[in-house]
C-alpha cells in the first residue's frame, strides 16, 4: 500500500468533489464543506480559512438555489454555522439565525417531534441522515447565538431518531421509518446511515459545553453508538454496506468516513481514550487503498433511502459507485481529522 500525507488527501478529497460535480449545491456537497471548515479552522491556516470563507459566501449571501430537503443547506448548512461560530464568518449570522428559526418553529414533525421528509407531508417518514442535516448547525448556531433552544433542539433531533432506529441485539441504527407505509421499518445496518448518526453524537458530545444539562446522556450516547460500530469493521478497519454481513456486502467508504470521522473527533475531545488511535489510524489506512492516486474513490454506496423494502438484501445489493457525490466529504472529515489528530502520514 502507498503512503500518502492525509492533509494532501483531505485537500484533494475537497478539490476533487468539484473537478467531478463542478460545484457543492447538493447535501453531499455540504458534507465536504463541512470538511473543508474544521480543517481549515483546526489548523488555523489563513489561506485555508480564506478558501473555505470564499466557498460559502455565495451561500450565505442567498446565491446559491439547489434541491434540499431542509433549508439550511442553502445557506452552507453546517459548515457556515461552525465558520460563524468559530468567529470567521460573521457575514452568516442573519441566514444562520433564519435557518435555526425555521428548524425550529416550521419544519414539518411527527408527533413525536422528530423533523420528517418534508416532500412526503403527512406521512411521519424519518430517517438517520437528518441527524447531520440539522444536529450540528443547531448545535453551533446556539453556540454562537446564545440560543439554548437550538442546542436543545439538535440534541432531541439525535436522540429520538437513536431511540427509534437502534438495534437492542447490536447497537446499530437502522435507517428508515415509514418510508414503505405506516410502521415499516428498514431492516439494514447501513454503514452510511451508522456514519450520519455517529457524526452528529460526535458533535455533540465533543461540543456541548461540560456543565450543560445534556452533556452526560450526549457522551453515553456517543459511546454505545461508537462501542457498537467497533464490533464490525472487516480486517483493514472498513465497514460495509450492510455492516454485518462481509461476505455478501463490498467495503463502502462514505460510512467508513464518517464513523472514522466521529472516532476521531472523540479522541480529540478526549470522550474517548488516546488508546482508541490506533484503530483510528488502522481504518485511514484502510480507506486509503480505496483512493487512487489521482483521487479517484471507490466502493461508495449511490444515493440509498430505504431501497426496495429496505430489507438487507436490497441494501446489500445497491452498488457502489467511482467518485459518487457522497465521496468525498467523508474522506475530507476523516483524512481531515486525522491531519488534526498528528497523523500525518499514513
Amino acid at each position: 500500500m502507498r503512503t500518502a500525507s492525509t492533509l494532501t488527501l483531505a485537500l484533494a478529497a475537497f478539490h476533487k468533489h468539484l473537478e467531478v460535480h463542478g460545484d457543492f449545491n447538493h447535501y453531499a456537497g455540504i458534507v465536504s464543506l463541512h470538511g473543508m471548515t474544521r480543517l481549515a479552522t483546526g489548523t488555523g491556516d489563513e489561506k485555508l480559512i480564506e478558501e473555505a470563507r470564499l466557498q460559502l459566501m455565495p451561500y450565505v449571501q442567498g446565491e446559491r438555489d439547489f434541491y434540499a430537503n431542509f433549508p439550511n443547506y442553502l445557506c452552507g448548512g453546517n459548515a457556515t454555522a461552525w465558520m460563524y461560530y468559530k468567529g470567521l464568518l460573521p457575514e452568516a449570522e442573519a441566514a444562520v439565525r433564519k435557518y435555526a428559526e425555521e428548524i425550529l418553529h416550521d419544519a414539518a414533525r411527527t408527533p413525536e417531534g422528530i423533523l420528517t421528509h418534508p416532500r412526503l407531508p403527512g406521512e411521519n417518514v424519518i430517517w438517520i441522515d437528518v441527524a447531520f442535516a440539522v444536529t450540528p448547525f443547531l448545535l453551533f448556531a446556539g453556540l454562537a447565538l446564545g440560543e439554548d433552544a437550538y442546542i436543545e433542539e439538535a440534541f432531541q433531533q439525535t436522540h429520538k431518531m437513536v431511540e427509534v432506529f437502534r438495534d437492542p441485539e447490536n447497537g446499530l441504527l437502522h435507517q428508515s421509518l415509514n418510508m414503505r407505509g405506516p410502521g415499516h421499518r428498514s431492516e439494514d445496518h447501513w454503514s452510511r446511515g451508522n456514519g450520519w448518526g455517529a457524526l452528529a453524537m460526535a458533535e455533540l458530545a465533543a461540543y456541548l459545553p461540560k456543565d450543560h444539562p445534556r452533556k452526560k446522556e450526549a457522551v453515553a450516547m456517543y459511546l454505545d453508538h461508537i462501542r457498537a460500530c467497533a464490533a464490525f469493521p472487516d480486517a483493514d478497519g472498513l465497514w460495509h454496506q450492510e455492516m454485518t454481513d462481509h461476505d455478501h456486502s463490498y467495503a463502502e467508504t462514505s460510512g467508513t468516513g464518517l464513523m472514522l470521522y466521529a472516532l476521531g473527533l472523540g479522541i480529540e475531545a478526549g470522550v474517548v481514550t488516546d488508546d482508541e488511535r490506533e484503530r483510528f489510524t488502522h481504518g485511514l489506512k484502510g480507506l486509503l487503498g480505496y483512493i487512487s492516486e489521482d483521487t479517484d474513490i471507490f466502493h461508495t454506496c449511490r444515493g440509498c433511502l430505504c431501497p426496495g423494502q429496505g430489507t438487507i438484501l436490497e441494501y446489500r445489493a445497491t452498488p457502489p459507485v467511482r467518485n459518487d457525490v457522497h465521496a468525498f466529504g467523508p474522506v475530507v472529515l476523516a483524512m481531515g481529522q486525522g491531519h488534526l489528530l498528528g497523523i500525518t502520514q499514513l
